[in-house]
């Protein structure tokens, strides 16, 4: 039997910290950079046409996105993506960006409406 009060004290303490916020951060973690990622991706995959107006001066103006340039990104980044039905994820992915713009965790508002969703989605691991 261990006779030493420290490795009583370090037991108490472990035990205590499983019921902590330590522990139950490890969920926010799954998520981190979701929006960020998805955010990115959405302006890497705008369509853009340039425009020359008076003056001399062009102006960029965006006539939509490239919904397997927005997949792909996404693939790349890690994050799930659908296999098939690639509009309603992509114009879902836009609306739920403006809705967690403003979120205390966009992350974690942007993951849970992705999942409000219902989409069929997974990790496409280059297949």
């Amino acid at each position: 039997m261990v006779k030493n009060p420290l490795f009583y004290l370090c037991v108490a303490l472990v035990t205590g910290c499983t019921g902590n916020e330590l522990v139950k951060q490890s969920d926010q973690v799954t998520n981190r950079g979701y929006f960020a990622d998805a955010n990115q991706c959405h302006q890497y995959s705008e369509i853009k046409q340039n425009m020359l107006v008076s003056g001399g001066t062009t102006v960029q103006i965006p006539l939509g996105y490239d919904q397997n340039a927005f997949i792909g990104c996404m693939a790349h980044a890690g994050w799930p993506v659908p296999r098939a039905d690639f509009t309603e994820y992509t114009e879902a992915s836009h609306t739920c960006l403006d809705e967690s713009r403003e979120a205390e965790n966009p992350d974690e508002a942007y993951a849970s409406c992705i999942k409000r969703g219902n989409f069929n989605i997974e990790i496409m691991n280059g297949e």
